[in-house]
């Protein structure tokens, strides 16, 4: 789907490496010095490195050329102001390296990496300004104290350098991308004003493709807002040609263990919501572990094994674990001060594997039973709905939507509610808490839809949306803050929600699917057109995102049965359904008459599940688990891939 980009809709550049099969990568700081590589250059232990990595079945590295070493300028003084830009003492040389304040020496050093790369069959990610790195600043000592994204003197020899280091470099075969730098909204001088970064990010990503049309520009950033902070979809579905996604529990979903659902559908849940929105392909360039008080050698494996299949589920093209190499020994800055920089990597620091290795080469030899190694684009049923980046977007509920309509055995795109509304069966707009959380102009497209046969779901918290009557059929008598739980029965299940608003119905031409436990209508449904409206006055999705233990523990009631329920209205009949909240499964057709189906056990145990099949086939395992008369049993967090064929007759 993405094999080639369009700039500027004049010139193709051809991704089939990044975006091509699906990749195993891994971020590259050499095994002995870490950060410290370029300056302490050893070419042996970097070929080592490469021999031990692709061994362990690595393709992919993402290098970081460190800023403060590459263009190692200083400033002199006189007087009053900058009287010089110098290396050292030294007057900059009058060559082509000189005027662009780069060290001929250190790219040299770059140029046996590259063809040491090339010798190993290593497809290099470039991170350009690499100033930040392990929550340490690397910037050159000339631009101490000054705003990294803004200053233009800085920005200036920015632009010097990427020019350089572009052209003289562009030709590496090795190389396959250039990143903007490593996660650069994390230099000094940054900004909540996201025109700070637009203009940074479009003078950085224009300075490359100036030099190179070839290579894509990689954003290089961790997850972002749509378009209210520094870094976000809009600005760099602008500049970029792919973006990438670094989630890491620790930071992102601590509240639940590392091996359940949360954490492992958190990347592509991430990876789908920046593709779609940004409408740009997104990866995994970044995630991991961090350390052994988050998990086990052997919990650290399981988790990275259900995830290098959820990605591969869901279309995210590629995973690269942070990192290569253990560094929690080195005792230099960062890592003497830093104790989330330690020991995260496949090998420890006696370059012995980890169980990740394993790990990653039996991926490999199941991705290589998959013609072309990845999967056709998974299946999707319904749109999510995300409401208005205004200060109010809630990340957790998102997500829990995405996880609610998976256990409901849904796959969903993503819709920004500022952009035109995309024809889909089912839309689900989770737990309104914003007043302009959708325009009139795009809430009259879904309902355009609905008229014509769709469905849409509307679940309330502390937003307002207007034609509430016209669109649900309720009339709301009043709206009651409080902070409690309220219970009812949809379908033989009881549910319980907390919600911090009551809203009373005066009187309904809707149907009442389920009253609360005080007879109140709390859930219902109305004809609007050829399709229907659900409302759900209680915040689902909200409630679930922050309640501990909501996708892990046994615990928990079915709360997908809600998702069920309205997708049972919107006429959505897949192929293959599984009675295990945490067997997940995604679809993938070959052809007309095939199909494959993934399924994911997304739980830290052993799990077993009934396969319903809706229609005559017959079914082989691709890779993976025994199947048994439409039964699964998967050990935890691993994955059966099955190829389903109409039967003939």
């Amino acid at each position: 789907m993405y094999a080639v980009i369009k700039i500027k809709g004049e010139i193709e550049m051809n991704t089939d490496s990044i975006l091509g099969k699906f990749f195993t990568g891994i971020n590259y700081w050499e095994s002995k010095s870490a950060i410290n590589m370029w300056k302490n250059f050893d070419i042996d232990t970097i070929e080592n490195d490469f021999k031990l990595l692709k061994d362990a079945g690595i393709t992919h590295l993402r290098i970081f050329p460190l800023w403060s070493e590459f263009q190692p300028l200083c400033a002199l003084y006189g007087p009053s102001n900058v009287y010089e830009y110098s290396f050292g003492e030294d007057s900059l040389p009058d060559t082509p390296a000189g005027r662009a304040g780069v060290s001929e020496a250190v790219c040299e050093k770059f140029h046996r990496f590259c063809a040491l790369a090339e010798k190993y069959d290593m497809k290099l990610m470039v991170a350009l300004i690499t100033g930040h790195m392990s929550f340490r600043t690397y910037n050159p000592p000339a631009f101490d104290g000054k705003a990294i994204l803004s200053d233009p003197t800085v920005i200036k020899w920015q632009i010097r350098f990427v020019k350089y280091f572009v052209n003289r470099f562009k030709n590496e075969p090795a190389i396959i991308g250039w990143d903007l730098g490593n996660e650069p909204v994390n230099l000094p001088g940054r900004t909540s004003n996201p025109d700070t970064f637009y203009v940074w990010c479009s003078i950085i990503s224009d300075a490359v493709k100036s030099c190179d049309l070839q290579h894509p520009v990689i954003s290089g950033l961790n997850h972002s807002s749509i378009e209210k902070t520094e870094s976000n979809y809009k600005t760099i579905s602008e500049m970029c040609d792919i973006h990438t996604m670094h989630p890491y529990n620790v930071f992102e979903t601590k509240s639940d263990p590392l091996t359940t659902m949360k954490p492992i559908l958190d990347l592509p849940f991430r990876c789908q919501m920046g593709e779609d929105i940004g409408n740009i392909p997104t990866f995994v360039q970044e995630f991991g572990s961090i350390g052994y008080m988050n998990c086990s050698k052997s919990s650290e494996a399981d988790f990275y094994r259900a995830s290098l299949y959820a990605t591969l589920a869901h279309g995210c093209h590629g995973t690269m674990w942070w990192c290569a190499f253990d560094q929690g020994h080195l005792e230099y800055a960062p890592y003497r001060w830093n104790t989330i920089g330690s020991d995260y990597g496949f090998f420890d620091k006696n370059m012995n594997a980890k169980p990740l290795v394993a790990e990653n080469l039996q991926f490999k030899r199941n991705l290589s039973l998959i013609p072309g190694e990845v999967l056709p684009k998974h299946s999707t049923n319904g749109t999510i709905i995300v409401s208005r980046d205004d200060g109010t977007l809630d990340y957790e509920t998102l997500r829990a939507t995405y996880m609610l309509a998976k256990q409901a055995n849904l796959d969903m795109n993503f819709n920004y509610s500022l952009d035109k509304i995309q024809p889909a069966p089912l839309y689900i707009f989770p737990s309104v808490s914003g007043n302009k959380s959708i325009t009139k102009e795009r809430l009259d497209e879904v309902l355009d839809y609905v008229k014509d046969g769709s469905v849409l779901y509307i679940s309330a918290d502390a937003g307002l949306l207007r034609q509430i009557p016209e669109i649900t059929g309720l009339n709301i008598e009043y709206r009651e803050e409080l902070n409690a739980e309220k219970t009812f029965e949809l379908e033989g299940e009881r549910l319980t929600i907390k919600t911090s608003y009551f809203y009373k119905p005066e009187q309904s031409e809707a149907q009442i699917i389920a009253r609360d436990e005080n007879g109140d209508g709390v859930f219902f449904k109305n004809k609007y057109g050829k399709g229907f409206v659900y409302f759900l006055t209680l915040p689902l999705e909200k409630y679930l995102a922050h309640k501990q233990g909501a996708f892990y523990k046994r615990d928990i009631p079915p709360y997908h049965m809600v998702y069920r329920h309205i997708a049972k209205s919107a006429g959505i009949s897949r192929v293959t359904d599984s009675d295990n909240p945490y067997i997940r499964l995604t679809e993938h057709t070959i052809d007309k008459d095939s199909l494959y189906v993934l399924a994911i056990n997304y739980n830290n145990k052993f799990e077993c599940a009934d396969l319903a099949i809706n229609g005559n086939y017959d079914v082989s395992v691709v890779f993976g688990a025994e199947y048994n008369t439409h039964r699964i049993c998967l050990e935890k967090n691993d994955a059966v891939l099955l190829k389903l064929t109409k039967k003939v007759g």
